[in-house]
Formats: structure tokens, sequence, C-alpha cells
């Protein structure tokens, strides 16, 4: 099958509604762009297709100026006088309540980046990991909230279930002194 063979079995009524968006996503595309350019004139601003030093131009600026620009009609294009532009209050506002979400976006990203901070890699040993230590003193006696929580629950058993966890949790730290094992990666569900 020879290329022309193959074009005209796209070119069927089959394919129409195919060509007709494409077509129509094309001249958006166009009209975009010119309008992009002129904004971009318009600003001072550079132009990111005119011509490269070497003087070549590149196969997306030269299908651009194929002269299907000519077709559409230059009443679509847009000019804007900024220059005597009136900010409204509601403008006003938006731009307000924009700066306010941005400031807030980058709070929430600074206290992530800082949870970030607390995890453990996978390749690393928890207990190698040095943790963080500040050195004034602590502002409250070492374990005074956490024996009145165990009081709150357990009442007059509170000192029976500390002592069971201590002894547990000492067993825990002997076991991991002698054996020195490798932890279970705990990676986050947001990745």
């Amino acid at each position: 099958m020879d290329v022309g063979a193959v074009m005209s079995c796209f070119s069927g009524p089959m394919f129409s509604r195919y060509w007709q968006h494409y077509h129509q996503a094309m001249s958006w595309h166009r009209r975009h762009r010119r309008a992009y350019r002129k904004a971009l004139e318009a600003a001072g601003g550079p132009l990111r297709w005119q011509q490269r030093p070497d003087g070549g131009r590149r196969y997306a600026d030269l299908r651009a100026d194929d002269g299907q620009d000519d077709r559409e009609e230059s009443g679509s294009e847009i000019e804007c006088d900024v220059s005597n532009m009136e900010i409204s209050e509601e403008l006003r506002q938006y731009f307000a309540e924009t700066e306010r979400h941005r400031e807030e976006l980058k709070k929430q990203q600074q206290m992530e980046a800082e949870q970030q901070d607390g995890y453990v890699p996978a390749d690393q040993d928890l207990h190698a990991v040095s943790w963080r230590r500040s050195a004034a003193p602590p502002s409250e006696r070492p374990g005074e909230r956490r024996a009145a929580e165990m009081k709150k629950l357990y009442g007059k058993d509170a000192p029976k279930i500390l002592a069971m966890e201590a002894a547990m949790q000492l067993t825990f730290d002997r076991n991991c002194d002698l054996k020195q094992p490798r932890y279970w990666p705990v990676i986050p569900l947001k990745l």
C-alpha cells in the first residue's frame, strides 16, 4: 500500500467528525498563539518563536504560517489597552483572597516539609537516627502527663500497667541492642 491509499482511507466519511474536531482544535491553537504573541509583544517580553540565530525556523513555526491563518477572520483578534483599566472592588477582593490562598499554601507546604523531615528512610536503622534534642530543660517532669493519662484510663491499676509496659519496652530495647534488626519500612500512603 502506498501513502496515498492510506491517506485516502482516513479521509472517508467515518473519520469526518475526527477531522472536523481536529481542524477546530488547530484553529483555536493558532488563534491562541497569535493572541499570546501579541500579548508578549505588548508587554515587551521575549518572543520564543522569533527566528533562530542560525536563520532557520522550527517546523511548528512553518506549520503555523502555511497560509491557513489567512482564512481566519481578523475580527476575532482582541487588542487591549491596560493602562486606563479600572480595578473594581470585587477584583481587589479576588486578588486579596488569592494572596491569602498563596500564603496558606506556602504554610502548608512548609508544614509538610517539616513532617517529611520526621520520616526515617527505609534503609536506615530506626535507633541510628539521632533525634532532635534541645539544650533547654523539660518544661514538666518526664512521665507526669503519661502517668495522669494512665490514672484516668486505668484508675487504681495504673501503676501495675505502667510497670508491665515498661518491662515490655525494656525487653524490646534489649533485644534490639542484641540482634540489631532491620525494621520494615514505613511508607506513607500519600506518595
